[in-house]
């Protein structure tokens, strides 16, 4: 009975999305609906603590919807200075062929902007880049969100891995291990658990967005990309593990990405045979690349100075040994509870949101610079553009809030996402193991962060391991992966990514697509955790 009202929610506004089509903007609404009814008559969580919990939920949504809005707002005044052309050149001119544009573009770059932003920013920057060079919106979406799992664990600095060793301080103490070295070797396994889910998800992309184009010879040219993506895939993960093992979790997905953004693009100008296919693939419907146009330096320079001040400004603010990062968290907006219910103190560093600053700041540069005096109908343009996704997001997370919440009520049943994942488990008994990444991808499809996944079930995962014999390190490493693995169907950021293309409506499309990806990283995962167990 729990467990059917913990996911019945969940399941209703999914089949809203797919079967009927509705958009996320109004399926949602009915779940959260759903959702407090459940959280009023079987948790028996006061009506007061829903409404504060909803509300808060809303609150804490506004990272996600500023960095939404911001990224369409850059996006218009880039069209607008004819700068989003000379970009998409760029790519163009770097190579026509579609999966290569898919693994600069929805691997590299995004593998960046996730390493320094986090926050949903990267597929948010990545699918409008990719939609403008022509791709299906579909196909820009679904590139951008399978792209961006890998550097999720160790994204916004490395915050949802330095989240989980925190919160399992005390499970480690009270278990009789020294925490900093259980720590250490939990960064070990976890890189060694990720070398197969690494290594093979530029092809794993590359490869699902063939096959799902109704082209002709999709496994010969599944075949041709697949020496070039396997090589994308080792230059990033090589360094993307020695990071984590000498320099902690903050740097490793922004240092793979740039060592691995110029070595890939020089493999493509030496024109290595074995690497870069001969037949250039198109899309069976999308609109060509063309003939790629040859702009001035100085014209380059201009078109492509936003991205590269922004992704200077997020290397220069997150990295922890300057000073930026304190100044601009020491600004707070905050609120002690919401109507005095505890646990509902918000605190929002706004000038640390990536879609404030520095996205925002360098959109409104650029049209100061340009002295474009239609800043004001530009913004309402954009705001109408992601109305729906906002309203969409929020909801999603006061949802997810509710679910939350209904842990803390004086019976003590379990909460709803404790009967989810408590049911996932019991499902196949001894064999937990299977289940642990599954429950982390759980946690990041409801709560749309691998941070808030990690707050969730980290403990019971650690806890779960003990009680069934398995290694607590190779399980809760495996909770840190499925989180990441998640990411490519968190409702949040299926909604945010589609509303940066204009692909309203095709949310749910997306995400029952996306699950396919997600077993196929969850399969290798526990691929890597069995050969790890091995090792030690």
């Amino acid at each position: 009975m729990l467990f059917f009202c913990s996911i019945l929610p969940i399941v209703t506004a999914l089949v809203l999305m797919t079967k009927f089509k509705m958009k996320p903007g109004l399926a949602l609404p009915l779940s959260l609906c759903l959702t407090a009814l459940s959280g009023f008559f079987v948790w028996d969580m006061p009506l007061l603590q829903i409404l504060a919990v909803s509300i808060f939920g809303v609150l804490k949504s506004l990272d996600i919807i500023l960095i939404v809005f911001s990224a369409v707002f850059l996006l218009n005044i880039l069209k607008r200075n004819n700068a989003m052309e000379i970009i998409n050149n760029t790519f163009a001119g770097i190579s026509p062929d579609r999966r290569i544009q898919m693994v600069i573009i929805a691997w590299l770059f995004s593998s960046f902007i996730e390493g320094a932003a986090g926050f949903g920013s990267a597929p948010a920057l990545a699918a409008p880049l990719l939609a403008g060079l022509g791709f299906p919106v579909v196909f820009a979406c679904v590139a951008a969100l399978v792209g961006n799992t890998l550097p999720v664990p160790f994204g916004a600095v490395g915050t949802p891995t330095i989240t989980l060793n925190s919160i399992l301080q005390k499970n480690i103490t009270s278990s009789g291990l020294e925490v900093d070295s259980f720590c250490e070797k939990l960064l070990t396994v976890f890189t060694d658990i990720s070398l197969f889910s690494g290594i093979f998800l530029p092809f794993i992309m590359v490869a699902f967005v063939i096959l799902l184009d109704k082209g002709k010879g999709k496994w010969r040219s599944c075949l041709e990309i697949l020496p070039f993506c396997l090589v994308s895939g080792i230059v990033y993960f090589v360094p993307w593990k020695l990071t984590a093992m000498y320099l902690g979790p903050e740097l490793p997905s922004m240092i793979g990405a740039m060592i691995a953004l110029p070595a890939v693009i020089l493999l493509l100008k030496l024109k290595v045979k074995f690497l870069v296919p001969h037949n250039v693939w198109e899309f069976s419907s999308s609109v060509p690349c063309g003939n790629v146009k040859h702009y001035s330096f100085k014209e380059y320079s201009s078109a492509w100075s936003a991205y590269l001040l922004i992704a200077a400004i997020l290397v220069l603010t997150r990295l922890p040994m300057l000073p930026l990062k304190k100044y601009l968290t020491s600004f707070s907006l905050e609120l002690s509870s919401i109507f005095g219910v505890a646990g509902t103190q918000f605190k929002w560093a706004i000038f640390y949101n990536p879609g404030l600053f520095p996205i925002l700041f360098v959109a409104l540069l650029l049209m100061l610079v340009s002295k474009d005096k239609k800043v004001f109908q530009v913004a309402g343009n954009s705001g109408k553009q992601v109305l729906q996704a906002a309203i969409a997001i929020a909801v999603s997370f006061s949802i997810v809030q509710i679910m939350i919440f209904s842990n803390e009520q004086p019976e003590g049943m379990p909460g709803m996402l404790n009967v989810i994942a408590t049911a996932a488990a019991e499902c196949l008994g001894r064999a937990y193991i299977f289940a642990a990444p599954f429950i982390g991808v759980l946690g990041t499809f409801f709560s749309g962060s691998c941070t808030v996944s990690n707050i969730l079930f980290g403990s019971i995962q650690f806890d779960s391991a003990f009680r069934a014999g398995l290694p607590p390190d190779v399980v809760t490493a495996l909770q840190n992966i499925g989180g990441g693995i998640g990411s490519m169907i968190r409702i949040s950021g299926v909604v945010a990514t589609t509303a940066t293309v204009n692909a309203a409506g095709k949310e749910g499309k997306i995400l029952c697509l996306n699950c396919i990806p997600v077993a196929v990283m969850v399969l290798l995962a526990l691929l890597g955790a069995f050969i790890c167990m091995q090792k030690f």
